[in-house]
């Protein structure tokens, strides 16, 4: 049976970096035990251990690279993200595109380690492709939304639908100017899995309260 879960992607702000990093964790942990609901947490890999020791939480990393450990200055390994307490990775996000060829490539070796990935797509079409790879999830997110007040639920629900037609058995999850319950509940009655959302929790003036807000409709 497939969970419904929220997703915060905690990107660069310099709100969700280092010791904020944890504290923001500790609140997501706090509403995620209350509430008996799921939240992953998306962070820098820099701050992946820190968060990792100090929640429960499942952590995951914004990219890893297909490289094997060894000689690859600059790369990001799966191996080293699951050291540090990484439990997954998202990839392909609208801020960090990359090409079709290296997607199919990370896919292959995350499902090589047993590690789960979330790949971003940009549209329906885009959707499909990428469920052909048979990710555990594909994350819907017009990049023209990512981080506005209109929400793709409100803005594209007709593209949701789409969506999750390409997506076939993969698990759709919905992204891009997420902010409230509403969104969220939109997005799971038309069959999501959950939602992806950055500054809807990190930007926040009450970060619980917008946790709960957008939890409490999965």
């Amino acid at each position: 049976m497939r969970v419904p879960v929220v997703i915060v992607n905690f990107k660069t702000y310099k709100e969700a970096t280092g010791e904020k990093a944890v504290e923001l964790a500790k609140i997501c942990e706090k509403v995620a035990n209350e509430t008996g609901k799921k939240i992953i947490l998306c962070a820098q890999a820099v701050d992946i251990k820190s968060i990792s020791e100090a929640v429960s939480l499942e952590v995951w990393a914004q990219h890893v690279d297909e490289v094997e450990p060894g000689a690859k200055t600059g790369h990001i390994t799966i191996e080293a993200v699951r050291s540090a307490g990484a439990k997954g990775t998202i990839l392909n996000h609208s801020e960090n595109r990359i090409l079709m060829t290296k997607i199919k490539d990370v896919v292959a070796r995350c499902k090589q380690l047993n590690f789960p990935v979330l790949v971003c797509a940009q549209n329906a079409e885009e959707v499909g492709t990428i469920a052909e790879l048979k990710p555990n999830f594909v994350a819907y997110e017009p990049p023209e939304l990512i981080g506005g007040d209109i929400s793709v639920s409100t803005a594209k629900p007709e593209v949701i639908e789409d969506s999750l037609q390409q997506a076939g058995s993969v698990p759709l999850i919905v992204g891009a100017g997420v902010k409230n319950a509403t969104d969220v509940k939109v997005s799971v009655e038309m069959g999501a899995q959950g939602i992806l959302v950055a500054s809807g929790v990190v930007k926040a003036e009450d970060i619980e309260a917008a946790v709960k807000d957008l939890v409490s409709e999965l």
